[in-house]
């Protein structure tokens, strides 16, 4: 896989799905190893959170991809690149806002939190 590694790179699944681990492949036809984060459903679309599980190029460490979850013709399973800034911004905010409802308000006022934010 080229060194550049970008959203829009990531075309299609491969089969191994060991401990939370996908292989995707690039356009170039070479797998990149992918932890996943998370896949969330937003705006009657599904959505899925990579994280690379080595460092690349155009990926700052802790940083994740995200691409829209679609069925290919034959059944199978396809990551699509989000083009559209404004869609993957809306998709962020939503995965955010989750990750907050999950782990409380996100003040430091612990699990007993009655802060309100």
């Amino acid at each position: 896989m080229s060194e550049e590694i970008k959203n829009n790179e990531i075309l299609e699944e491969e089969v191994d799905f060991g401990e939370d681990i996908i292989q995707l492949i690039n356009e170039d036809g070479d797998t990149v190893d992918f932890y996943h984060v998370a896949t969330i459903e937003f705006e009657e679309k599904w959505y899925v959170f990579f994280e690379p599980v080595e460092d690349l190029a155009d990926v700052d460490e802790g940083e994740v991809v995200v691409f829209r979850l679609e069925t290919a013709e034959d059944g199978e399973d396809l990551f699509v690149p989000i083009e559209d800034d404004e869609e993957l911004d809306r998709v962020f905010e939503e995965y955010n806002r989750l990750i907050e409802e999950e782990d409380g308000c996100g003040c430091d006022c612990g699990d007993d939190c009655t802060c309100g934010h």
